[in-house]
């Protein structure tokens, strides 16, 4: 799908000069993190994109399946060492950049690390998708003394090298319908920047709230989200 036609910049605007840094950081190792923390010294708004989608299962140096060390326990670990920075911030913003294939997967607390069963990437993928979705609510209520809005979305699906690379096949068949990049990051950059800032702790899509489950079978109980909870931040050392 193509982003709706009012998100469209308006003809002869012109971007304000800006300076971009960049910086390396392993999402996956806690070490990384850590070092990449100490680095960053003001904060606005913490972005959560990173992302990988392995063919078999695959562990960190910490003991960790790497889709859920990257993309729950590093980004768990990076926004709790950056609070300080964020709380100080007079209108901070966190973003979890999720995906559509969420939608096909129900928390799997009982397994977060997908040990049991055939490793596929792609749901792994999905499933650890589906965790960041789980975590908006509970961030943002850890957060919300601090002033600090947690926020999720979803893309749509965009041509970028990552999809390319990690699903070929499926890159192959739908390349024609695929967004840009730049219209898969206008949620994102919507949510970092629009004032008066949206709703926290949702779920967003083409700058509209959206479901966080579309299937009753994905929908979570109150037992296995606290499981999950207790499960990640102990994974992830938060105290």
């Amino acid at each position: 799908m193509r982003r709706p036609e009012e998100q469209v910049r308006p003809p002869g605007t012109v971007s304000a000069p800006h300076t971009i840094e960049v910086r390396q950081c392993d999402v996956s190792s806690p070490e990384s993190v850590r070092r990449f923390a100490a680095e960053i010294d003001r904060l606005d708004v913490l972005v959560h994109n990173a992302g990988v989608l392995p063919k078999e299962r695959t562990v960190t140096a910490d003991g960790h399946e790497l889709t859920f060390a990257t993309h729950v326990l590093g980004p768990l670990l990076l926004t709790d060492l950056l609070r300080p920075l964020l709380a100080a911030s007079p209108d901070a913003r966190v973003v979890f950049v999720s995906s559509g294939g969420m939608y096909t997967q129900r928390l799997y607390a009982d397994d977060p690390e997908y040990r049991e069963g055939t490793y596929k990437g792609a749901t792994a993928y999905a499933r650890t998708k589906r965790m960041q979705v789980t975590l908006v609510p509970l961030l943002t209520e850890r957060y919300a003394c601090d002033g600090v809005a947690v926020h999720g979305m979803h893309p749509g699906w965009a041509d970028t090298p990552g999809v390319a690379g990690s699903l070929p096949g499926f890159h192959r068949l739908t390349r024609a319908f695929l967004r840009t990049p730049e219209e898969g990051a206008d949620t994102v950059v919507w949510l970092a920047a629009v004032t008066p800032a949206p709703r926290a702790g949702r779920f967003w899509h083409d700058r509209r709230e959206r479901p966080a489950h579309v299937l009753p079978t994905t929908a979570e109980k109150p037992g296995d989200v606290a499981a999950f909870w207790r499960y990640s931040t102990s994974a992830a050392g938060l105290r």
